[in-house]
């Protein structure tokens, strides 16, 4: 086991990491930092009312959802160079090792620093325009709501890493472009299947949506039970775990 990961090594190879690409990270944070301000700021002065905690979990959502893959799409970027990545894969430590740098920094220490972003972006905001009279709300994340936000970024992140290693150049385009290939083909074939089983003419329905038609002057709205909606906090994780091996295997494959 120690030949495939060594914590000692891994430690080494963290610090090494860090040391060669801080500024970078610094820098993308204080980026981050700024276009949360500012973006906050419009979106404060524009709204008449104190935001409530419904609209800053979506608003920290959909931006995870957005900076992650693009932060991630950063991480293995040096094996689009040749100058730079035989540095990279030729380091004397395992290829597990090498991969898991890069997913800590790309999945557990984003979201640390883009939670630790977000919520002082909020403090600041909420604080520079009061709402006397009104109770101001503070987003919590112990909610059902975190939870799925995780599972789309996890999927995402995993899409992403992958992504990252498997093309050279322009990963992250390519990478965005095959996704939304994958999933157009994927609703296509999930709406043939439906169809063929209710045997009526259905719009288009991804998986684990809602199924909607029109049965004469009557509309029907077909949704999983609770029982059966929770398959999907377990297929999609599944789904993220196996990306997550797919890419380390493809990552193998380039030190080979």
């Amino acid at each position: 086991m120690n030949n495939h990961f060594s914590l000692k090594r891994f430690g080494l190879l963290f610090m090494k990491h860090t040391v060669e690409h801080y500024r970078a990270y610094l820098m993308s944070a204080a980026v981050l930092a700024g276009g949360f301000l500012l973006g906050g700021s419009f979106v404060f002065y524009m709204i008449p009312g104190p935001v409530d905690a419904g609209f800053q979990m979506a608003m920290f959502g959909v931006l995870m959802i957005i900076a992650g893959p693009l932060f991630t799409s950063t991480v293995f970027t040096d094996l689009g160079d040749k100058r730079r990545a035989v540095p990279m894969l030729t380091l004397p430590a395992s290829q597990l090792e090498k991969f898991m740098v890069g997913w800590v920094y790309s999945y557990v220490i984003f979201l640390l620093v883009y939670t630790g972003v977000f919520y002082l972006v909020l403090f600041i905001l909420i604080n520079l325009k009061p709402w006397p009279g009104h109770q101001i709300e503070i987003l919590s994340l112990f909610q059902d709501k975190f939870v799925l936000v995780m599972i789309l970024f996890s999927l995402l992140h995993a899409v992403t890493i992958y992504g990252a290693i498997r093309f050279e150049k322009l990963h992250f385009i390519k990478t965005g472009f095959s996704f939304f290939i994958f999933y157009a083909l994927l609703i296509l074939v999930n709406t043939v299947f439906v169809r063929f089983i209710v045997g009526r003419p259905i719009k288009p329905v991804t998986p684990f949506s809602f199924l909607n038609f029109q049965d004469g002057m009557n509309f029907y709205s077909i949704g999983l039970n609770a029982q059966q909606s929770a398959w999907a906090f377990i297929v999609v994780p599944i789904i993220s775990l196996l990306i997550w091996i797919a890419a380390y295997f493809r990552f193998k494959e380039k030190q080979a």
